[in-house]
């Protein structure tokens, strides 16, 4: 078995603790050695009967642990992971014996893929994806590093994600629907045009109404 640490303990955490469990009910394949947290981030001793540590290294360094990052903002994901890549740790991909994926599914350091996703072919997932519970990603998809895709959202066929978007719960992305860097995409929208980088769009059918750069 490997050592695995778990870097963030809310909810997410938890969760991905369970995905955990899953995998080693079918094989015995990791050794959860207990959850991880930035530096001045309050937190309880334990969760779920493991440590709860701001220091990585307590953990040890012989062997370096893996380390999954259950951390839902793509931006926060995206400098944790680099700063734990420059350490050498490993980010491993967490895939739930109850989601169903179909041929040439292709899976990048870090991804996370919950209980009853379905991903159906030629498929791509850059670096730390997140593909959350009972999602679907249809054909010839092709989703950015540290992006999240939130409980029961649909991307349709051929639908190109970049880098560390956020697709909200049970929103629907149609064919060929290109989504922006950074954008954000309201739970429940349906999206059925191309949303530029660094948006937020909300609705049926979804209108940007914000860009990042603008004021809240």
């Amino acid at each position: 078995m490997r050592n695995i640490v778990i870097y963030g303990c809310g909810g997410f955490g938890r969760e991905v603790l369970q995905v955990i469990h899953a995998i080693n009910a079918e094989a015995a394949t990791w050794n959860v050695l207990g959850f991880a947290v930035d530096p001045g981030i309050e937190h309880p001793e334990t969760v779920h009967g493991l440590p709860v540590t701001s220091d990585l290294s307590t953990f040890g360094d012989d062997p370096l642990p893996d380390v999954v990052i259950a951390i839902g903002s793509p931006a926060a994901r995206k400098g944790i992971a680099t700063r734990l890549g420059a350490r050498g740790h490993a980010f491993p991909v967490l895939v739930h014996p109850w989601a169903w994926l179909g041929e040439n599914v292709r899976l990048s350091d870090g991804v996370i893929i919950c209980a009853g996703a379905c991903l159906t072919t030629d498929i791509e997932l850059s670096d730390h994806v997140h593909i959350n519970l009972s999602a679907t990603v249809g054909h010839d998809v092709e989703i950015g590093s540290f992006s999240t895709i939130s409980p029961g959202a649909n991307i349709s066929g051929n639908v190109r994600l970049a880098e560390e978007v956020e697709i909200g719960t049970g929103a629907s992305i149609i064919q060929r629907i290109p989504v922006g860097r950074a954008s954000v995409i309201g739970a429940g929208a349906a999206v059925v045009r191309e949303i530029p980088e660094n948006s937020v769009a909300v609705g049926v059918p979804a209108k940007v109404i914000q860009t990042k750069s603008d004021p809240a």
